[in-house]
């Protein structure tokens, strides 16, 4: 799934593939108040800042969300759905 390994962590700058057609890196903000990622698929980029308490909580929901049986996992990436 990733392109190196999991311990390294997505760092500023550099690019992690998460699927046959998209890749993620964190990107710098002037704001310390936010995290930023750029999506990009095939020269389309699609940036995304969120602050640390939006990107904890939408963690914690996933978590309790738990597995649900029959449902694929999907992210969205630049116009593409990508199981």
């Amino acid at each position: 799934m990733f392109d190196h390994s999991p311990s390294r962590g997505l760092t500023i700058g550099s690019w992690v593939v998460i699927g046959d057609e998209c890749s993620v890196r964190r990107a710098p903000l002037a704001d310390d108040d936010y995290v930023g990622f750029v999506f990009d698929s095939g020269g389309s980029e699609f940036e995304l800042a969120l602050s640390p308490c939006v990107l904890r909580r939408m963690a914690d929901l996933a978590r309790d969300a738990g597995p649900q049986p029959g449902r694929v996992a999907e992210t969205y990436c630049s116009s593409r759905w990508i199981s």
